[in-house]
């Protein structure tokens, strides 16, 4: 009796790994929201936004998530909505916490678009970070495939008579190369991870300055609703919160390299109490202050 009252408590737990509830935030988009945490095994690496474009005959993904099962949960309440085909998944950039859902996706006949970076950083059968982060149980299934299509270059779509557009930054912002998905008849700009809102971003594999720049190309687009990689905001609530951030690593990183502070002393000291409230500052802000210090050490620009 006992055995099959710890069976029965399994497979709870593997039913209910996510608790993912679409939002519909345009016409035809969906959100799927995630924490503004770090991944853990009590989160199971949802801290990312996913989302969904529904048009008159089937579905668009846009970022997959953080594992098989994930993808699954995400997909069985879209059903609730419409029960329709989803015809392609579009992976933003190369970070493992939005794209290892492909595997399910790819099983039920989607085709997978995605950066060449990714698939460099991520050859078919590599391991994935997050799935050493979360319980075995939510990364159960979870693999690493191929991409079957690269966006190198800004591009479109159509989908049932529904324009989507591609637009490709050829140049580092968050990653070495990434993505924005763009719907023209909604105003909507799905912006992957260029976007933060409530909790800061990290610049590993980007760069200070690329964040700028994307900035200054996404004020110059026609958007009514921003969709981003983290945090709730759909207004230009995040626009701000990430050109702010971005503008005092910059300022603060140059000053102290033309006052001779060395970048030991500068992580310790460079005060960002303004910032005190954003999520994820103690995980990420001292390795941002590092990187940004790094980029402009030998910076020739303004």
């Amino acid at each position: 009796m006992l055995k099959k009252i710890v069976i029965v408590i399994c497979a709870v737990s593997l039913s209910f790994a996510y608790d993912l509830k679409p939002v519909k935030i345009s016409d035809s988009v969906y959100q799927f929201l995630g924490k503004t945490e770090q991944p853990s095994k009590d989160n199971g690496g949802n801290m990312v936004n996913t989302y969904w474009i529904k048009t008159a005959k089937s579905y668009i993904v846009v970022d997959s998530g953080p594992s098989y099962q994930y993808a699954k949960d995400a997909h069985k309440a879209m059903k609730k909505i419409a029960d329709l085909p989803i015809k392609y998944v579009i992976n933003t950039h190369l970070h493992d916490d939005h794209w290892l859902g492909n595997n399910y996706y790819k099983e039920l006949g989607a085709t997978l678009y995605g950066t060449k970076a990714q698939a460099k950083k991520f050859p078919v059968g590599s391991e994935a970070h997050m799935l050493s982060v979360i319980k075995p149980e939510d990364a159960a299934g979870t693999k690493v495939i191929a991409l079957d299509q690269f966006i190198d270059k800004n591009s479109s779509i159509t989908v049932d008579n529904k324009k989507i557009e591609f637009i490709h930054f050829d140049y580092a912002v968050h990653t070495p190369e990434d993505i924005m998905v763009y719907l023209p008849s909604e105003k909507i700009l799905i912006a992957g991870d260029i976007l933060f809102s409530q909790r800061i971003t990290s610049i590993r594999d980007g760069s200070v300055e690329g964040g700028l720049k994307s900035l200054d190309d996404v004020e110059k687009m026609n958007v009514k609703v921003y969709a981003t990689g983290h945090g709730k905001f759909t207004d230009k609530t995040a626009i701000k919160q990430m050109r702010d951030y971005f503008t005092a690593l910059k300022m603060n990183a140059r000053k102290a390299i033309e006052d001779g502070v060395d970048i030991d002393t500068f992580v310790k000291t460079a005060d960002f109490s303004a910032f005190k409230n954003m999520a994820m500052m103690q995980v990420l802000h001292k390795s941002n202050l590092g990187f940004a210090y790094t980029e402009y050490e030998f910076f020739e620009g303004k």
